[in-house]
C-alpha cells in the first residue's frame, strides 16, 4: 500500500517540478514557479517519507532517487512523442 502511494507521490512531484521548468514540452507555458516549486517539494518529501516507510531507510532513499532519475529522463521524450502526434 505504501509502495503504491510512494510511487504516485513521486510521479506527481517529479511531473510538477518538470512542468515548472521553462524547457518542458508538455504544455505551451510552464507552470508558475511560485506554485510548482513548493508543491513539488512537498510531494517529493511525502514520497520520500512513504518510500522510507515502505522499505528500510537506505533502500527507500535508493528507490526514491532511482525512480526520480528514471522519470526525469523519460519526461522529455514523452513531450517529443506527444508533439510528434499533432
Amino acid at each position: 500500500m505504501f509502495g503504491y502511494l510512494a510511487f504516485m507521490l513521486t510521479l506527481a512531484g517529479a511531473a510538477c517540478l518538470y512542468l515548472g521548468s521553462r524547457n518542458q514540452r508538455w504544455r505551451r507555458n510552464a507552470l508558475p514557479r511560485k506554485v510548482a516549486a513548493p508543491a513539488s517539494a512537498l510531494l517529493l518529501l511525502l514520497a520520500l517519507a512513504s518510500w522510507i516507510h515502505a522499505f528500510r531507510l537506505d533502500t527507500g532513499i535508493f528507490v526514491f532517487l532511482t525512480l526520480l532519475m528514471l522519470l526525469w529522463s523519460c519526461f522529455p521524450f514523452l513531450g517529443i512523442r506527444k508533439k510528434g502526434r499533432q
